[in-house]
């Protein structure tokens, strides 16, 4: 008996390692952006082909989608291991650059930020911005209320500030939320046929840090 549930255990635990060793490639053409944060060292809590290293991974929109967050000169994501204020929070209020070219095809700019913990699941996305380019849709989702600087139909270029990151819509703290589906291809922002991403030709999995300038 004993030697059965041993190697019960052992084949789990491969199963395991090949589910997330898969979340470290994808399949098809990706497209590739410019990192939309400047100025830190910004850690991936969420990301990879895999559910096991990235929970969105279970949705086919957000089959790459990756959950960022900024490092404080200490090495950690916030002051304190859930502070209730936002400011402690290194990501919050850092502003957000577009990743491309392209058009701002819709967006939320007036939903409130909410106080670590507490989640809005009416408003999954919170405040955001749809970017259409490079024949995708990019989502950028939890940004902070009245700080989108750009109208519908706007024409954003590489580079230009367009945001601030907030804690608005289902989050349980400050980050920002960023995935690419093919264009056109829902009714609804969380519809379509996710797009993987990358970075200056990186491919972001979870605890990926990147050093931006």
């Amino acid at each position: 008996m004993k030697n059965y549930l041993e190697l019960g255990i052992s084949a789990f635990v491969v199963m395991l390692f090949i589910a997330s060793l898969k979340g470290y490639f994808f399949t098809g053409t990706p497209i590739d952006l410019s990192f939309p944060l400047k100025n830190g060292v910004y850690y991936v809590a969420h990301g990879g082909n895999s559910p096991i290293i990235n929970y969105h991974n279970t949705h086919p929109t957000q089959r790459y989608a990756l959950d960022i967050m900024k490092l404080n000169v200490l090495g950690t994501r916030a002051n304190g291991l859930y502070p209730r204020s936002l400011t402690d929070y290194a990501i919050f209020g850092e502003t957000l650059y577009s990743p491309c070219d392209g058009t701002i095809a819709n967006l939320v700019n007036d939903l409130p930020n909410l106080v670590p913990g507490e989640s809005d699941r009416k408003n999954l996305n919170g405040n955001y911005i749809l970017l259409k380019c490079k024949g995708a849709d990019i989502l950028m989702a939890h940004l902070l209320k009245g700080s989108i600087t750009s109208q519908v139909g706007s024409l954003v270029k590489s580079g230009d500030a367009i945001a601030k990151i907030g804690n608005s819509g289902n989050t349980g703290e400050p980050h920002l939320h960023i995935h690419a589906r093919k264009a056109n291809t829902g009714n609804s922002i969380l519809d379509g046929e996710g797009v993987p991403i990358t970075f200056d030709g990186k491919f972001l999995v979870r605890n990926s840090l990147l050093i931006s300038k």
